[in-house]
């Protein structure tokens, strides 16, 4: 019997110090499908909320013009209301030039009154990207706004905005450019 709970007790502490030896995972990973093919991955931070929309054609409050919007992931830290993360990836979108164009026919719902403060070109993750940064209202409160284009393999553009509320918890900001850091085009 001795020998036995030597055993056991050699085997949990193994296990304990094996488990310790594991690095923490500090992120889940999810993944972006339009008609049930995989094109982007990213990580969503610990002590996030994820929504996901799936396509559908909307009506704007006060136009008659009906667009379809694809699939959205939401990302949205806990407990905050002030800071909204998302993704889409417009079927038609293939080209910076057609990414611009659609961001100016989506701003308005997203941001009023947008004013861009900077535009740049960059790479997010090793993909070329475009990057506009600015201020504006949304439901009535001053927010400061990033939008993304993603220029991804297969000739498709993801779509991100950022949209930060004054006030906002600066450490978010953290959070928000691992989530950037994160993104991986599946081919």
């Amino acid at each position: 019997m001795t020998v036995l709970r030597s055993i056991t007790r050699l085997a949990c502490a193994a296990g304990l110090t094996l488990a310790a030896a594991l690095p923490a995972m500090a992120d889940v990973p999810i993944t972006y499908k339009d008609k049930g093919r995989a094109l982007f991955q990213l990580d969503v931070p610990d002590f996030w909320n994820v929504r996901v929309g799936g396509e559908r054609d909307l009506t704007a409050p006060g136009e008659d013009v009906t667009r379809n919007v694809p699939r959205l992931v939401g990302l949205t830290p806990e407990g905050a209301d002030d800071v909204f993360v998302g993704f889409i990836v417009p079927r038609h979108l293939s080209t910076f030039e057609q990414g611009l164009a659609y961001m100016a026919e989506i701003g308005p719902h997203l941001v009023k009154d947008a004013q861009v403060a900077s535009r740049e070109e960059r790479r997010i993750a090793g993909y070329p990207a475009m990057r506009l940064a600015g201020t504006g209202r949304r439901n009535g409160k001053n927010v400061q706004f990033t939008a993304v284009l993603i220029d991804m393999p297969g000739n498709r553009m993801a779509f991100s905005v950022a949209v930060l509320e004054a006030g906002f918890e600066p450490a978010v900001l953290d959070d928000i450019n691992a989530i950037y850091d994160s993104f991986r085009a599946v081919r």
